[in-house]
């Protein structure tokens, strides 16, 4: 690829993520021809507040020695549920010897988030007769299903759920089930929560352990019912007993202390970058930029993406200034080696090369060390999300200063150095004698 097509692309990327990360994005969206679509960056509890639910767990037919496992267990399903990424702000605590907390920011109608939180979700599966009078239990139920996924049947042309069976005795079993109900014409009913849901339907010897289950669904509620299913059914019955909105508890001012904060921190590394490197600071103010206009989009069109939107918080903020920082360093580490190229004798456009190539492996290795310190953290911070979301921002906000350090200041630099003008010491933080 060209220089000039790279130069163009970047450009490119920055006039569009400029474009989606402004606050009123939708105003352009819509000279665009995109109506009804409207992007923002979710933000966390302590930034916006929301709502919090209260449930009450039902131990009337659990042993009284299997009540700490059962809650354990309970708001282990229930984090699934309310944070079925990983990467929502959502907080789940445990109140008491029976009740949980829930706490979702931004919700301000609770309805939906009770239905999907507080529902047992069940799933069995029945063998019906062929004349349809008498059902018969199969063994087979939703601790039998390793995970579930909303898909699309282009046969069909409508929304199915796929279902993927845990490998051993419960594909086993279902190959069994199946392959006998294709002999005899027997069908299979599908049931969630005591409900019939797909079928009754007649079935193939389904052996792979993969089930499509179809019926009159929308798009929507095939994701509801294979994140329901996926997350796994309630181990106890649970109640609401208490729900309310609550505000952002942190509060305008503190949002906004920070967010000038971060401003002040970002303009003076700016100015030292471009008082010290002079002409290739500038540059790297420019990659800058497009850095924060890159990340911005990322976290708006993240909503795009069902249950695995990002949702910022103080913490989200904090990793995505630290990144910030990692763009930086790549850039002086660049710039120091080329300095370096400069006084040994080489010519401005070897130099630059040469820095590009050596400084390389420092810059792989610090970032590689911090995104596996990024997945260690969001691995094992399961019941912590704010941890998660502070991984998440930080390893995004890392891989794409890395694009941006690499790629961009070298596309600028490239152009930039072909420049007659451009090749004189004092513009990159040297002096005449430095450079024999």
């Amino acid at each position: 690829m060209s220089l000039r097509l790279k130069f163009a692309l970047i450009l490119l990327l920055a006039v569009v993520t400029t474009a989606l990360a402004i606050p009123r994005e939708d105003v352009i969206l819509k000279a665009l021809g995109i109506k009804n679509t409207t992007l923002k960056v979710q933000q966390g509890l302590d930034l916006q507040g929301g709502a919090q639910l209260v449930f009450q767990a039902d131990f009337s037919k659990t042993p009284a020695g299997e009540h700490d496992k059962a809650m354990e267990s309970l708001i282990a399903v229930i984090q699934k549920r309310a944070n079925f990424g990983g990467t929502s702000e959502i907080a789940v605590q445990r109140q008491g010897t029976n009740r949980v907390i829930v706490s979702l920011p931004g919700v301000k109608d609770t309805g939906e988030a009770i239905d999907r939180i507080g529902k047992t979700a069940n799933l069995e599966f029945l063998e019906v007769s062929a004349d349809g009078q008498s059902q018969t239990p199969t063994g087979i139920d939703g601790k039998d299903v390793d995970s579930a996924t909303a898909d699309y049947d282009p046969t069909k042309a409508q929304p199915v759920v796929r279902l993927q069976l845990k490998p051993g005795d419960s594909t086993k079993k279902f190959g069994d089930l199946t392959t006998k109900l294709s002999q005899n014409g027997h069908y299979l009913l599908t049931l969630l929560d005591g409900q019939p849901t797909f079928g009754p339907a007649t079935t193939e010897p389904i052996t792979d352990g993969t089930a499509i289950l179809s019926g009159n669904l929308d798009i929507k509620q095939a994701r509801k019912i294979a994140e329901e299913i996926t997350a796994g059914a309630l181990p106890v019955p649970v109640t609401l007993v208490a729900q309310s909105t609550v505000g952002p508890s942190l509060g305008k001012e503190s949002v906004s202390r920070s967010l000038v904060a971060g401003i002040i921190g970002l303009s003076i590394v700016a100015l030292f970058m471009m008082l010290y490197y002079r002409l290739a600071g500038v540059i790297a103010v420019l990659a800058l930029i497009i850095y924060t206009t890159i990340t911005l989009s990322l976290y708006k069109l993240s909503i795009f993406i069902p249950g695995y939107s990002i949702v910022l918080t103080l913490a989200g903020i904090a990793g995505f200034i630290l990144s910030i920082g990692m763009a930086v360093d790549a850039n002086i580490l660049v710039f120091e080696r080329m300095k370096e190229e400069l006084r040994a004798g080489k010519s401005y456009v070897s130099a630059l090369e040469t820095a590009f190539t050596r400084a390389w492996t420092s810059i792989r290795d610090s970032n590689v060390s911090t995104l596996i310190t990024c997945a260690i953290l969001f691995a094992s911070s399961g019941s912590t999300p704010i941890i998660r979301g502070f991984a998440v921002t930080l390893g995004l906000g890392v891989l794409v200063s890395l694009f941006t350090a690499i790629v961009i200041t070298r596309t600028f630099m490239r152009l930039m150095i072909r420049a007659e003008w451009s090749r004189k010491p004092e513009l990159y933080g040297l002096k005449k004698g430095d450079i024999s």
